[in-house]
């Protein structure tokens, strides 16, 4: 028995999820998808850029999925989560052929650090994405 669990809650209850959390992903999300969309607007302007802007058809494709997945999360729409499960399959694909590459490169280094630093920025991308997964799952699980 279970003192801390709820009066009425059953074994097979999945435990609650906080709102907090998806809170804080939509927000992430928004901002994501303003950077992008005032990068673009950037590179429509002539003036040169201080700092390598990424590609427009990446930047409306990442502002668009950005804005469509923040407004589900913060609404808590069931068909948000779709767009998030392709989200993190997008960043998981780039992180495997990030590293793909990186290992044919001729990594690892003969540096541990300079290996570890060339990979850390990756892995907790690629933890960002499974852990956002994993959190939309069990938010729209009971829907």
């Amino acid at each position: 028995m279970n003192r801390y669990a709820p009066p009425k809650a059953r074994v097979s209850d999945p435990p609650e999820v906080g709102s907090w959390v998806t809170g804080w992903l939509a927000l992430f999300f928004a901002i994501c998808s303003l950077y992008f969309g005032w990068t673009l607007l950037y590179q429509v302007s002539r003036a040169p850029p201080p700092y390598p802007l990424p590609d427009p058809a990446l930047a409306v494709l990442v502002a668009c999925l950005g804005a469509t997945a923040a407004i589900g999360l913060w609404l808590q729409r069931p068909w948000s989560r779709w767009v998030v499960y392709f989200i993190s399959t997008l960043l998981i694909v780039f992180c495997a052929w990030y590293v793909w590459s990186l290992v044919h490169s001729g990594w690892p280094y003969e540096s541990v650090s300079r290996s570890f630093a060339w990979l850390l920025p990756w892995s907790l991308l690629l933890m960002f994405a499974v852990a956002t997964a994993v959190h939309v799952a069990r938010l729209f699980r009971k829907r």
